[in-house]
């Protein structure tokens, strides 16, 4: 048996730098375009990536689930003719949080949008068309499931969101998507479907485990994490979870 180390240095919504905004963490989502443009390099069947740059000091809960958080936002289609996209900057795109919403006809639903060009918008629809991300999870009972109150989420777990969307509008129409993997700073934390490696354990209160294999244990001033191909690591106990000198060893 090969014993290799590795030793990496990771952080999972940790201060990386300050800019004008604040603390700026980045939110990758990706996945397959199901939908594409006719005439246009935007086709189905392709790969692409959506990013939001949010700005975590914006995050204090509110009872409505409405934040403006995010400073930066983008769309790339690998094309047949390479990158197309666009990308753009924002004074605070919204982010709406549902909890245990009803449905119409019965039930309720959990759900999150993130959007982009939303500066000021104060209401979205859950059925995909949102200008952005939208996951969704609906119930036959009233109340829902991930989420337990309108805070921002510590972490997503794809997999508890059956529906899944990418929407973005061009003049000529509408390009759509799956969603199919989720990163924060460019560190995997969730997809679907999830491998048999991975797993998000979270901790009470602010943490998420510091990597999206370990089990951590909270002290005083501290939490350690015994992880999978034992990763042992030392977590930061920093909104709302986070990790740094990650030393891990494989088989």
């Amino acid at each position: 048996m090969k014993i290799s180390r590795i030793i990496v240095s990771v952080a999972i919504f940790v201060l990386l730098g300050q800019n004008i905004f604040g603390q700026i963490e980045t939110l990758t989502f990706d996945g397959t375009v199901t939908q594409g443009l006719a005439g246009s390099p935007y086709q189905a069947n392709l790969p692409y990536s959506v990013y939001f740059d949010v700005d975590t000091t914006r995050l204090s809960t509110v009872a409505s689930g409405l934040y403006y958080p995010t400073v930066g936002y983008g769309f790339t289609e690998s094309s047949l003719v390479g990158p197309v996209g666009f990308s753009a900057s924002s004074v605070g795109s919204a982010v709406l949080i549902a909890n245990d919403q009803p449905l119409s006809g019965g039930g309720s639903y959990d759900g999150i949008v993130f959007s982009m060009f939303g500066e000021g918008s104060t209401s979205f629809p859950f059925d995909g068309s949102a200008f952005g991300i939208t996951f969704v999870n609906d119930s036959a009972g009233p109340t829902a499931t991930p989420f337990i109150n309108t805070s921002f989420p510590t972490t997503l777990d794809l997999n508890q969101f059956p529906q899944r969307y990418m929407s973005v509008y061009f003049e000529s129409g509408t390009v759509r998507g799956s969603v199919d993997s989720f990163y924060v700073n460019g560190i995997l934390i969730s997809q679907v479907p999830e491998p048999s490696f991975l797993g998000l354990y979270t901790l009470t209160g602010l943490f998420l485990t510091c990597n999206y294999f370990c089990r951590c244990k909270s002290t005083h001033r501290k939490t350690l994490c015994s992880c999978t191909f034992e990763v042992r690591q030392r977590c930061v106990p920093h909104w709302p979870f986070g990790c740094r000198n990650v030393a891990w060893r494989a088989d």
